[in-house]
């Protein structure tokens, strides 16, 4: 039996924890390290808040979060908060992003902490629920004097974690109640609500699969397992029951298709896309599922989704640019603003140099930005169904059609920007269409007999190089004419001379600016060829803020381990272990320093490090 909680408080405040060893795991964690912290555990709680711009850019940065989360938070508030509780969706660093508040409620500490944009993190306000849901990975409340500090007696709370479609905490769902009733039906709404949060996540993911499967004959409300595959077969996404059913980590493996399931990828398509049926699945080890294909081509959900960014999660704000770490791009889209009104514009290079980032830029920041951004990879669908895709198609087309029909992605771009990704890989009979359609700016849908007028404006991007392709006879020069009408090259990362300042521009967005760079992590990342670009870097960084401790700096042995300078066999930047590190090191701070005007608080901001890293930096000459 737990001895009364002001029994347990005075123990602990003498030093002596027996008592509240007795608490649940995570409520006892966080009391030590609020303690640690040497946090009183009497006395008021004056709560932060993000300013504006902060609140602002959270928001941005959080947007596909928000969207996937609306629903559900409804759905859950109309439930629970007539019994007097009010809901609350945080970001995984504690800052409030949707609030409900009960009309119920009294306590007016309840509601000046319910407020968007309040910052609720353990290291202001000391324990709470949604601070030890995010810490522990599970459910958990915390009642009255549960809560570390006595401020928060009045306080009555639950919350779970979030996961993100790789298995990541991103966020907390928080219900908080004056009564100190313990509700399990509401506690049980709490968890189906997350649950369903983080399908809406993997249901948002562009250019995938997305599959359901269930024992017997229907699904259960969340209870089911949720995966989506990429064209290429690849595991993208799968929610919590699917990770421990599969024992799956996402997070450090990649898995594809075939080692799960005996079925031959074709399946999803042939039953799931083209004929929406249900289908079996027989698993590796010799169970067998149903399943069923979500957001199916043509319906309302499926065509909502395509519009969203793969790179960005969210539409780039006018006037608000991504850092290139290169003034050659910075250049090269001033120019293709320009162009865009006219010509069409093709961009080129490596895998991963941000072309998608750039043609979402050009899009944003030209008259059809008010339309959608519509994006298709030539190389990751089939080419049985890349020209349904393009063109979309009347009912009754070819058997297994849908009995709606589907739009297309060229009518869906209507007003705005139609982007192909990898247009080198479009096979030689869809070249001639999408010819036929760039020339007469008039689109004729599969089974259809009557040609529809539309207008776009046209952004291609290409790994490859289209000259060879065309003395090759893959690819066509007519069509080439035709959608090169301005060629913007992006250069890979090893040729940037600002590295620093893209890594510390990723690693604000991915930390919601909570974390800094040490100095072994800069020279790791300054060193290294980065043969993946600008995504194998941010890989590596959201890798590394996922594991590193909340409020430490990211180092070189938090990065992936083929990256560390212990690996003799990464690839090293010509000349980096003769000088040559050292000179781009100083280049990189001087520049920053620069560019701040001598401000050393802003300079350290832009480089991604903290103002004394910055200044022993300097004494040290990098």
């Amino acid at each position: 039996m737990m001895p009364s909680m002001s029994l347990v408080r005075r123990e602990f405040e003498s030093g002596d924890h027996t008592l509240a060893r007795m608490l649940d795991k995570p409520v006892y964690d966080s009391w030590q390290r609020c303690s640690a912290k040497q946090m009183p555990m009497q006395g008021n709680v004056e709560y932060g808040f993000l300013s504006d711009d902060q609140l602002k850019d959270t928001l941005l940065y959080r947007k596909p979060l928000l969207d996937g989360s609306r629903h559900h938070l409804d759905a859950l508030y109309r439930s629970i908060g007539g019994a007097g509780w009010s809901v609350l969706l945080t970001d995984r660093h504690c800052n409030a992003l949707r609030v409900y508040q009960s009309r119920n409620v009294a306590e007016q500490r309840i509601m000046q902490a319910f407020r968007q944009g309040a910052v609720l993190s353990e290291a202001l306000i000391g324990t709470s629920a949604m601070s030890c849901a995010i810490e522990s990975q599970r459910f958990v409340s915390v009642y009255g004097e549960e809560h570390y500090k006595a401020y928060h007696r009045d306080f009555n709370c639950a919350a779970v974690p979030v996961y993100d479609p790789l298995g990541a905490v991103c966020a907390s769902v928080d219900i908080t109640n004056e009564s100190p009733l313990k509700d399990h039906g509401a506690f049980y709404l709490l968890e189906v609500c997350a649950r369903n949060i983080q399908i809406e996540l993997i249901r948002s993911i562009p250019d995938a699969i997305v599959i359901r499967l269930y024992s017997g004959n229907e699904p259960l409300g969340a209870d089911h397992l949720v995966l989506a595959f990429a064209y290429d077969q690849t595991l993208v996404g799968a929610n919590v029951i699917a990770q421990r059913f599969f024992k799956l980590n996402l997070q450090s493996e990649q898995v594809r298709f075939d080692t799960l399931f005996d079925e031959p990828f074709s399946i999803l398509f042939d039953q799931g896309l083209l004929k929406s049926n249900r289908f079996s699945l027989d698993l590796v080890g010799g169970i067998s599922l149903h399943g069923e294909v979500l957001d199916l081509p043509g319906s309302e959900r499926a065509r909502s989704v395509v519009s969203i960014p793969v790179a960005a999660g969210a539409k780039t704000p006018v006037g608000k640019r991504p850092c290139f770490g290169d003034p050659r791009i910075e250049s090269a889209v001033d120019k293709s603003l320009k162009a865009i009104e006219r010509l069409p514009v093709l961009l080129s290079g490596e895998s991963g140099v941000g072309k998608e980032v750039v043609a979402q830029l050009i899009h944003d920041s030209s008259p059809a930005g008010k339309g959608e951004f519509v994006s298709l990879n030539c190389a990751s669908i089939p080419e049985s169904l890349i020209e349904s895709e393009l063109f979309g198609y009347e009912r009754g087309a070819f058997t297994g059609a849908s009995r709606e029909g589907r739009i297309g992605k060229v009518q869906q771009a209507n007003g705005g920007t139609l982007f192909l990704d990898e247009i080198g890989e479009m096979p030689l009979a869809l070249q001639t269409r999408l010819l036929r359609v760039l020339e007469t700016r008039e689109v004729v849908k599969l089974g259809a007999t009557k040609a529809e007028q539309i207008r776009f404006q046209l952004i291609c991007a290409t790994n490859k190089n289209l000259d060879d392709a065309i003395q090759t006879g893959e690819f066509r020069k007519d069509l080439l004419y035709r959608i090169n009408g301005y060629e913007m090259r992006i250069p890979p990362l090893r040729e940037r001379p600002d590295i620093l300042g893209i890594a510390g521009n990723i690693l604000r967005e991915v930390s919601g600016g909570h974390r800094q760079f040490g100095s072994s992590a800069l020279e790791c990342i300054t060193r290294y060829a980065w043969p993946g670009n600008v995504r194998e870097l941010r890989n590596a960084i959201v890798y590394a803020d996922t594991l590193v401790d909340s409020g430490r700096a990211i180092e070189a042995a938090d990065l992936p381990q083929y990256l560390r300078p212990s690996d003799d066999s990464m690839p090293i930047i010509d000349g980096a272990r003769d000088g040559t590190l050292k000179a781009a090191c100083d280049g990189a701070i001087q520049e920053a320093i620069e560019k701040c005007d001598g401000n050393m608080t802003q300079a350290a901001r832009y480089l991604g490090i903290g103002r004394a890293t910055l200044y022993r930096r300097l004494a040290k000459g990098c």
